[in-house]
């Protein structure tokens, strides 16, 4: 059999089969030479030369249905083996979770680095697209593109050409509309982590005031040590979750060619605006890890001070503004792209429970502003009453 190299090394289990296979048809249209066992193999040898043919890729991709890890603590399954293979050979791995799966709390032995790489959560058809492009950026292959696709290429962009002297505004518009779709359906994947980050913020406040009722109470000490576990459990639990936001969903990457820059400023949407929303989210996640780390500063002690009390609920509310501050932001970026850019709000919203309801997407900027700002100022003069009352205390 003449051996072939391929680009790319698709791993997959039998029920991802579809989805497997679509994401090959659609990385072989982009230009990829693609390895995907069904139609790749010819007869031999079959399982030496899946082994052989992912030792001579650059890039592999396993796909992960709900509970795809769950054979491979078998030394014999063809996904472990083909993984492990992948990582004695160094090759640059690339999950593909798809809905329902998650990592293990424990990995199989001696694939604990899977979950290390960076994955591309790929969920629902309508975003299946845009999960594939983001993957062609983790990949170290480069496409090729066959002659008679080159030519195409240069026919449509001379049609492109002819078309913009003719249609021009109508053209511009129609590419800032598919550009725009696409920030829109990143910066609504932001919010729903951040709507999470809420969820957990209010289970640390929950767990809080339940401790506070014991607190100073020397007579019901098992409560107040249940109280504490649990919060402790809370706080762990968090920190989980934040580790798992910053690998699975990280901060949107908005890289912008001149064009798009320029048809987004149709839409009156700087990249400056979207820069910031990228770190105001990763600002969001480390004020969280701050937060968690001054709740078990405090409640290391035996009893906590009624300055301490004041200060980690002022605190937990802070966070809680902060995060209003940053939906109402969201707002008024969504608000400038166009209706097509915010069916995935709509989609998702109606589930979200962290912010303030009843916000219209029609309002204008300085209307957003207002209400950035009203909350701002509730959390300043939170933070001056408990100055006055850290004052009152040491007098």
């Amino acid at each position: 059999m003449k051996k072939e190299n391929y680009d790319i090394f698709i791993s997959y289990r039998r029920t991802a089969y579809d989805t497997a296979n679509l994401i090959a048809v659609k990385l072989r249209h982009a230009g990829y030479k693609v390895f995907f066992d069904v139609d790749t193999l010819t007869a031999g040898k079959f399982n030496e030369q899946l082994l052989e043919v992912i030792k001579g890729c650059k890039d592999f991709v396993v796909v992960l249905p709900e509970n795809a890890l769950e054979r491979c603590s078998d030394p014999e399954d063809w996904v472990r083996r083909e993984v492990m293979c992948a990582i004695e050979h160094h090759k640059n791995i690339v999950p593909v979770m798809l809905d329902g799966f998650v990592w293990p709390e424990v990995m199989p032995e001696g694939m604990e680095e899977l979950s290390s790489y960076q994955a591309i959560t790929a969920v629902g058809h309508e975003y299946f697209d845009m999960a594939i492009e983001r993957m062609q950026g983790y990949f170290k292959s480069k496409a090729k593109k066959p002659i008679h696709q080159w030519l195409g290429k240069v026919a449509i962009a001379l049609g492109i050409v002819i078309i913009l002297i003719g249609l021009g505004y109508g053209i511009v518009h129609h590419i800032a509309e598919v550009t725009c779709k696409s920030i829109g359906v990143q910066l609504t994947s932001s919010m729903d982590v951040m709507d999470n980050l809420g969820k957990d913020c209010k289970s640390l406040k929950s767990e809080l005031s339940t401790l506070y009722n014991y607190n100073g109470n020397t007579a019901d000490t098992l409560n107040k040590s249940k109280a504490k576990m649990d919060l402790l459990r809370t706080i762990d639990a968090i920190e989980k979750n934040l580790a798992m936001y910053r690998k699975t969903f990280p901060a949107p990457d908005f890289q912008l060619n001149s064009l798009e820059q320029y048809v987004l400023a149709y839409y009156k949407v700087e990249k400056e605006e979207l820069n910031a929303f990228s770190a105001f989210y990763n600002s969001m996640l480390d004020d969280m890890d701050k937060l968690l780390e001054s709740v078990r500063a405090e409640t290391a002690e035996e009893t906590i001070s009624a300055i301490g009390q004041g200060e980690l609920t002022t605190k937990v509310s802070g966070f809680q503004h902060y995060l209003n501050a940053f939906y109402y932001g969201y707002l008024g970026s969504l608000s400038l792209l166009p209706k097509s850019a915010r069916k995935m709000h709509f989609d998702i919203a109606k589930k979200w429970t962290s912010f303030p309801n009843g916000t219209a997407l029609d309002l204008t900027q300085e209307e957003y502003e207002q209400f950035q700002t009203k909350e701002m100022a509730i959390y300043e003069e939170e933070l001056e009453q408990q100055k006055e009352r850290e004052l009152k205390s040491e007098n």
